[in-house]
C-alpha cells in the first residue's frame, strides 16, 4: 500500500491501486479513532478525507450533508468502496464491527458490547468536558485527573476483572475491546501526565495487549495515525 499526501486529504490505496473506502473527519484521533481502529482490525482499507480546518469550513459541511444525508451531524462518516454510507459515530462503529466480525452474535454479548461501547462514550463525554485548550475551566481539567478519570478507568476494570479474560466480550478482541482501549488512551491516559494507569494494573496489561495486536501495532506504527493530532497534557492544561 502507497499513500498521497494532497492537501487536507490522506490517501490511502490498495497495493492494486484500487480507491479503498473514504473516512470523514477531522485529522485527528477524536470521535474517529475507535472507528480507524475497527476498519484496521477488519482489514478495511481507507481514504482519509480530513476537514480544511476546526471548525469546518462551509465547504466541509456541505460536501459531508450531500454524502451523509443529515442535515445535523454526520462525521465521523465512512463510505465503502461500493459506495455505502455510514454516519454517526455509534451506528459507523456497529456496521464496521459487524462486517469485521467483530460483533459478537448471542444476545448476551450483544448486550454487554452495547453497554460497554456505552462505557466507553461515557468517559469520552467526561474527557471532552475539560478541554482548557477550549476554553474548559482549569478546576474542572483538575477535577478530572484526580477524580473523573480514576472513576472511570476503576469501573472499566472492574469488568475486565470480573469477566476473566483477557478481553471484555468472549475470548477473543471485539468492537468494545476496540472502542474501551481508545476511550482509555486518547481521552485518559494519553491526556494526563505521568502513568494514568499505573493504579490499574490489569487495565494497564489490556492495552498493552490490544495495542500489541499485528493488525493494530501496524495501524499504531503507520502514516495515518502518525498524521493524527492527538489529545495531550496541554489539552489539560499540563
Amino acid at each position: 500500500c502507497n499513500l498521497l499526501l494532497l492537501s487536507s486529504q490522506i490517501i490511502y490505496r490498495t497495493s492494486t491501486g484500487k480507491m479503498a473506502a473514504k473516512l470523514y473527519y477531522y485529522a485527528a484521533t477524536g470521535k474517529a479513532n475507535q472507528i480507524r481502529l475497527a476498519m484496521a482490525a477488519s482489514d478495511i482499507e481507507w481514504e482519509e478525507v480530513n476537514a480544511t480546518g476546526f471548525p469546518p469550513t462551509p465547504d466541509d459541511t456541505k460536501l459531508w450533508i450531500e454524502t451523509g444525508g443529515n442535515t445535523t451531524t454526520n462525521v465521523p462518516m465512512v463510505v465503502l468502496a461500493d459506495g455505502t454510507v455510514f454516519t454517526q459515530s455509534s451506528a459507523v462503529i456497529r456496521a464496521i464491527a459487524r462486517r469485521g466480525g467483530l460483533m459478537p452474535s448471542s444476545e448476551d454479548q450483544l448486550y454487554l458490547t452495547d453497554k460497554l461501547l456505552a462505557d466507553a462514550d461515557s468517559l469520552r463525554d467526561e474527557s471532552y468536558k475539560c478541554f482548557v485548550t477550549w476554553g474548559a475551566e482549569q478546576e474542572l481539567a483538575d477535577n478530572f485527573i484526580a477524580k473523573v478519570l480514576p472513576l472511570h478507568l476503576g469501573n472499566i476494570e472492574r469488568q475486565l476483572i470480573e469477566g476473566g479474560k483477557e478481553f471484555f466480550v468472549g475470548d477473543e478482541m471485539s468492537i468494545a475491546d476496540l472502542s474501551l482501549y481508545d476511550a482509555v488512551t486518547s481521552f485518559g491516559s494519553g491526556r494526563v501526565p505521568g502513568d494514568a494507569l499505573e493504579a490499574f494494573p490489569q487495565l494497564k496489561e489490556f492495552v498493552h495487549r490490544v495495542a500489541s495486536n499485528p493488525k493494530i501495532a501496524a495501524y499504531l506504527a503507520g502514516p495515518i495515525y502518525s498524521a493524527l493530532l492527538k489529545f495531550g497534557p496541554e489539552s489539560l492544561g499540563k
